[in-house]
């Protein structure tokens, strides 16, 4: 586990031309013509992986706030095709009948009305069903294909079988998975996890979680540090629409003769603007593996 996302870590080197080239070869499935449209540019799938047990009572409020106040930084940071959906999860029996439960991604205003009709009640000790409600979001929501994908955590306890007191499943999880398991499922599904902990019991778990996929953890009183943090995602990944949409139409005009240099002439900008562009593309699947090697690229 590298502990950072394919996204993320070609991010950091942008300028790398080495590091272009290797992006693409993680992507071994050409991408259909008809889907590499300029339509697909400004799209964004967030769900939230909320703790609706007992315990979430004193905080529920608060975090109903936060989640609304992130929906809201969302709409307003760029111009983006933006869907939202919810995955509360409980615990496995006999602690609680309701394991987890998905609402699917759809409009803002329907997912507001999830969140204003969420309830907290039941649950037993004290972790919960928190890697089946990741495993869910990751697994279950029937994310856009060329979306940038983004989750959010927000809980009040940690994940059965990492040592929590009280645990009635000390062993792990009865569905099985680990953090590691979880957060391998959510780099396959190419979904970052942000993670917002409500009490110190959940900082090492949701820490590990989040930074495995390459997102961050914000503890109890950092709410809007978290509701800044993705509101400068969105800005980095959809403040350039435009020159993205150029960089491919030029990707899928010149085919295996694109080269970085020349595009970068052509659409008066510097070469490493054009790395940039690729990387936010190739990271959402947008562009298909050329045949043969990037000119220029060394």
């Amino acid at each position: 586990m590298s502990g950072i996302s394919i996204y993320e870590s070609d991010q950091r080197k942008v300028g790398d031309m080495w590091n272009i080239r290797n992006l693409f070869r993680k992507e071994n499935t050409p991408i259909k013509e008809n889907a590499q449209t300029l339509g697909n540019l400004n799209s964004l799938d967030l769900v939230f992986v909320v703790d609706t047990t007992g315990s979430m009572k004193p905080f529920l409020d608060a975090a109903r706030r936060q989640m609304l106040e992130m929906i809201r930084s969302a709409v307003a940071a760029a111009d983006v095709q933006l869907r939202l959906g919810l995955v509360e999860y409980r615990d496995h029996p006999p602690q609680d009948k309701l394991i987890y439960r998905v609402h699917a991604l759809d409009t803002v205003d329907a997912l507001r009305r999830v969140i204003n009709g969420l309830t907290a009640e039941g649950g037993g000790d004290e972790p919960e069903a928190v890697l089946d409600g990741m495993l869910a979001a990751c697994r279950e929501m029937a994310w856009a294909p060329h979306a940038r994908r983004l989750a959010v955590l927000v809980g009040d306890a940690p994940p059965h079988g990492v040592g929590a007191r009280g645990d009635q499943f000390r062993q792990g999880c009865p569905c099985g998975q680990t953090i590691e398991s979880v957060t391998a499922a959510a780099e396959e599904a190419r979904v970052t996890l942000y993670s917002l902990g409500l009490t110190p019991a959940v900082a090492d778990s949701f820490k590990r979680l989040a930074h495995y996929t390459g997102g961050e953890f914000f503890p109890a009183g950092h709410g809007d540090a978290a509701v800044e943090k993705l509101r400068e995602i969105i800005v980095a990944e959809f403040g350039n629409l435009q020159l993205d949409g150029q960089v491919l139409g030029e990707w899928k005009s010149d085919g295996e003769d694109f080269a970085i240099d020349a595009t970068a002439q052509k659409l008066a900008i510097a070469p490493g603007a054009v790395s940039a562009s690729l990387v936010r593309l190739g990271a959402r699947r947008l562009l298909s593996q050329p045949q043969g090697e990037l000119v220029g690229v060394t």
